[in-house]
């Protein structure tokens, strides 16, 4: 695994990452941060002591700051299916000498079930966060396969339900986000998380739609991948014009607690995003 990796001092503490991850490793590399706008946005609704789910959590790059800022009274629980990511995942855990998480090498889903995942090739460029476990996902576009699949593990979130509790969950898992809520409704009745939930713009929105029947308030948010007042102020900006689309979801009940002007308020799932309102969260 060594061969592939390497260390770097970021914002949020010693990162390892893989060499040939072209946008998380990447950015780590160049910015000493990773889509920090919208990171700062998710830690904005996180406190001291939260319990946190991170679905998704990759090498870390949120999982880390989230740890640290909820304190160890706090807990982050992450899921991680790819196993070079995972053992990343858990040493930059360990490298910035947090001990208020517990990981699970498995991905989340509808039903309980095991899946073959693809094989990656970490010696070769790739997005190696833009791996999906459906299998109709074409994980090819994000990184080079090699012809072998993987038996991985798929719980639901409902098998969670003897936690202690869930103040925020984030979720990025590639157009398996459906599944993923479908797979927890006991969950969401039980502890009512404010969600942080990658989406895509499309209408009718079968995510949106259900977060409204749950009685959520979601509300579109878009941050731009670059943040010019990056740690490193590398004001060369690697990713262009491109953004991160998520939904962040309150349940309907604490929607009064904070103020969400800001944000692009969802009324149906025919609702889409308005680019515009987002000038003053990434300027």
């Amino acid at each position: 695994m060594d061969n592939f990796l390497t260390k770097v001092e970021t914002k949020h503490g010693p990162f390892e990452y893989c060499i040939n991850d072209k946008i998380i490793g990447k950015s780590l590399k160049e910015y000493g941060e990773y889509s920090e706008i919208e990171l700062s946005l998710i830690l904005a609704f996180i406190r001291p002591r939260d319990y946190v789910l991170d679905i998704g959590a990759n090498i870390g790059a949120f999982s880390v700051p989230i740890a640290k800022q909820i304190g160890e009274e706090g807990k982050i629980l992450c899921f991680e299916p790819q196993t070079l990511i995972f053992e990343i995942l858990q040493r930059n855990l360990r490298n910035n000498n947090l001990n208020n998480f517990e990981l699970f090498n498995i991905g989340l889903g509808k039903a309980g079930c095991f899946i073959d995942l693809d094989v990656i090739d970490y010696s070769k460029e790739g997005n190696f966060g833009g791996i999906g476990l459906s299998a109709d996902y074409d994980n090819s576009m994000a990184a080079n396969i090699i012809n072998l699949k993987r038996k991985i593990e798929v719980r639901k979130l409902d098998s969670f339900l003897d936690i202690k509790k869930c103040d925020f969950l984030k979720m990025d898992v590639e157009l398996m986000e459906l599944e993923v809520l479908l797979g927890g409704i006991k969950f969401l009745e039980k502890f009512r998380p404010i969600l942080w939930i990658e989406n895509h713009p499309d209408v009718p929105n079968k995510v949106n739609r259900m977060l409204l029947e749950s009685n959520y308030q979601p509300y579109w948010v878009m941050s731009n991948m670059f943040n010019p007042n990056n740690y490193c102020k590398n004001k060369s900006n690697i990713y262009d014009e491109m953004a991160t689309t998520n939904v962040i979801a309150i349940p309907n009940e604490k929607n009064n607690i904070f103020n969400m002007a800001m944000f692009d308020k969802i009324t149906s799932e025919y609702k889409r995003p308005e680019y515009d309102i987002f000038k003053s969260v990434n300027s």
